[in-house]
């Protein structure tokens, strides 16, 4: 579809007519990596199938893929989190007014985080469209992780029990004090899975959809108080 500058590209997955959403998937990576992204990486290609599952599923969703421009989150995650930025305005420029769900796999799942949780969330091309809620797998977060602006923003959360690169319970921390801050948070653990999301693939491929669907109807209702 667009190539950023910088050598992000964000590839269409599905197109439907008239999409009543928008869904941006984001592959993983690691903690310290300046090497660019390459098409046919692991983490590039196992998010494929997830992308496909979530157009199958969500038939009214406009589905993209994001490939980031290095494979490393750096320090700061700000080549990361500008390559979001940036696939995020490019939605909401083809789909204005649409909600937009972020959905990422460990690195790309905290960047999903990051984008749903902070005033840099939102598209920069205004009221056109906005990031409404977050899918993360397997998803790397930290303790310190911004939650201040995720109150009643909801967030589906799917880890394996016997994931050894990013344990269910070193996101424990984080989850707890979204949860704190008033995000909606769903979450589920597939027993056995790992965190290359291999092992039961089609569950993780099921729950990824389900998440997704989760956001939206989220949306619709009243948070708790």
């Amino acid at each position: 579809m667009s190539t950023r500058n910088n050598g992000a590209r964000l590839l269409a997955t599905s197109s439907p007519a008239a999409p009543t959403a928008a869904v941006l998937v984001l592959h993983g990576g690691s903690a310290t990596s300046s090497v660019a992204v390459r098409r046919f990486a692991p983490a590039v290609l196992r998010l494929i199938p997830v992308a496909w599952a979530i157009a199958a599923h969500v038939r009214s969703a406009a589905v993209y893929r994001l490939r980031f421009s290095v494979r490393g989150w750096n320090g700061d995650g700000v080549a990361v989190l500008g390559d979001a930025r940036w696939a995020i305005d490019e939605i909401a420029a083809a789909h204005p007014g649409l909600p937009i769900v972020v959905v990422g796999h460990s690195l790309g799942g905290r960047v999903a985080m990051h984008v749903v949780g902070s005033s840099s969330g939102a598209s920069t091309a205004g009221d056109r469209s906005r990031v409404i809620g977050a899918v993360g797998l397997a998803p790397w977060v930290d303790p310190g992780d911004p939650v201040d602006l995720l109150r009643g923003v909801p967030i589906a959360v799917v880890q394996g029990t016997k994931d050894r690169i990013v344990p269910e319970r070193s996101t424990r921390p984080w989850l707890a004090r979204a949860a704190q801050a008033g995000a909606r948070i769903d979450s589920t653990l597939i027993d056995g899975a790992g965190h290359a999301m291999l092992r039961h693939f089609r569950r993780w491929h099921r729950l990824a959809s389900d998440g997704v669907v989760t956001v939206l109807a989220a949306v619709e209702q009243p948070a708790r108080t």
